[in-house]
């Protein structure tokens, strides 16, 4: 069985979902930056983002070119990643605006936040031992 198949049978119980302008440009900075990997994709006969389903890590989100009908949205995301800091400057490097460089915080982890070159906001965190 495949990690495709798995994501399919074990579905998460709250998906985040993400339109935005730019879906290429938001998927090309999560392959970048965080390792996503493309489950399924469906495109517009313009070739444009009908439908398009990530997998970081062990976990899945999906997203979509805005349309008329279906306008641009920001979200924020936290993600665990190996390295804070250097998912942080790797994040800069690949467009990203920094809100908050990577810090200890009081409840232990170690983080960093930044805006996505689509204007989403990512909150890095390391858990510190």
């Amino acid at each position: 069985m495949s990690s495709k198949d798995i994501i399919e049978e074990e579905k998460q119980s709250v998906t985040p979902y993400f339109t935005v302008h730019g879906a290429d440009r938001l998927i090309d900075f999560l392959v970048a930056a965080f390792g996503a990997s493309i489950v399924k994709e469906s495109r517009y006969d313009d070739g444009s983002v009908q439908h398009v389903r990530l997998q970081i890590g062990n976990s899945l989100i999906m997203l979509n070119e805005c349309t008329d009908d279906y306008p641009a949205n920001k979200s924020q995301m936290h993600i665990y990643v190996e390295n804070a800091d250097n998912a942080y400057q790797s994040a800069l490097h690949l467009g990203a605006t920094s809100l908050m460089e990577p810090n200890e915080r009081p409840h232990g982890d170690r983080m960093a936040g930044i805006e996505d070159p689509c204007g989403n906001v990512w909150w890095l965190a390391t858990r510190q031992a």
